[in-house]
């Protein structure tokens, strides 16, 4: 893949080094052995002749269970490899079922290439799973994908959409929730309503069944927890998704948070390549208090091949905004295509 909106030696990238440092301080202090690798892009890592595979690989060897979320543009030559690695569960982002509007959310990207990636996971027996962020609008297409997950028997999760400063403009313009964009194949009776399997963790989801036991599910908006000293003094708190502590998190430039929304509440977590936590800092103790019962989520690429956002817009809804990451341009809502 050929990227001439940005020179790949300029990026911030978390080392392997970095990588193996913090699983192992997660796992010396008993933190849950659960880790997602997120977005940005993480089939874009490579260090060396060390690949993204090598480090699902050794985070398995280590305990853990492992995840990932990617946007499937190079998934058709990476499925196997994440099969062999012993990839858990791929969680692969798919907005749209329309080729064009697809290329529109995403700034230039393939629905041609996702499908293909998704049959080469599907047939090398991956487990996957679809993430699609809801937007007004562009949702009379939800039937087809829905059909896509009963012939396969996956997952799809309906996101709502995030809400940012950068984003705030177009928010009210495209917001759907979960709940009304279900409402026809909930009525017709092809997705029915099953039993929450008791995940306490987070949000709680809702959760519905296809007739061949395709799953769709989505989390519900107000059991998100903020009830903790940190939101309830926070100023983004009613438009804020997710719970203070919910996920551990290492970005690309070697600072960590627990929350998602709020940069200034990131801080600085290595030496070199060794991960540590002073044992003074206030958030720090709050971590290892509940560190059994959190996830951790390393961001190990500082690039996308994406930038996703609205589709009749030159802005951008993805939550990596504004952190001094790199994006291809949406302008003009990219026609590019990359090869």
């Amino acid at each position: 893949m050929r990227f001439d909106f940005i020179r790949a030696d300029a990026m911030n990238r978390l080392s392997f080094a970095k990588i193996i440092s913090v699983a192992q301080w997660w796992k010396e202090n008993a933190g849950l052995m659960q880790v997602e690798v997120a977005a940005l892009e993480p089939l874009l890592w490579r260090e060396g002749e060390v690949r993204i595979g090598h480090v699902v690989a050794e985070l398995k060897g280590m305990g853990f269970r492992v995840s990932m979320t990617s946007n499937g543009s190079l998934l058709a030559r990476n499925a196997q490899e994440l099969k062999e690695a012993g990839l858990d569960l791929l969680r692969l982002s798919w907005h749209s079922m329309s080729p064009d509007i697809y290329r529109k959310i995403t700034g230039g990207g393939s629905l041609e290439k996702l499908i293909e990636g998704v049959r080469a996971g599907i047939d090398c027996s991956l487990s996957m799973s679809l993430n699609r962020v809801l937007m007004r609008g562009h949702t009379a297409d939800l039937p087809e994908q829905l059909a896509f997950v009963d012939q396969h028997q996956l997952r799809l999760k309906l996101l709502d959409l995030y809400w940012t400063e950068e984003s705030a403009g177009e928010y009210d313009r495209y917001y759907i929730s979960p709940e009304e964009a279900l409402e026809a194949s909930v009525a017709s009776g092809y997705v029915k309503l099953i039993q929450d399997d008791g995940q306490q963790r987070g949000r709680s989801r809702v959760r519905y069944l296809t007739p061949q036991h395709g799953l769709v599910e989505y989390k519900l908006k107000s059991t998100a927890r903020k009830s903790n000293a940190v939101c309830n003094l926070c100023t983004k708190k009613s438009n804020c998704l997710e719970g203070y502590g919910d996920y551990f998190r290492v970005f690309p430039e070697g600072k960590s948070s627990l929350c998602y929304l709020r940069q200034d509440l990131a801080h600085s977590t290595y030496e070199n390549d060794t991960f540590f936590i002073s044992e003074h800092q206030p958030w720090g103790q709050e971590l290892r208090k509940s560190i059994s019962s959190t996830p951790l989520r390393l961001v190990l690429e500082g690039r996308c091949n994406f930038n996703c956002g609205f589709p009749d817009s030159v802005s951008s809804w993805c939550l990596k905004q504004g952190r001094g990451y790199q994006f291809p341009d949406r302008t003009g809502v990219i026609v590019r295509e990359y090869q």
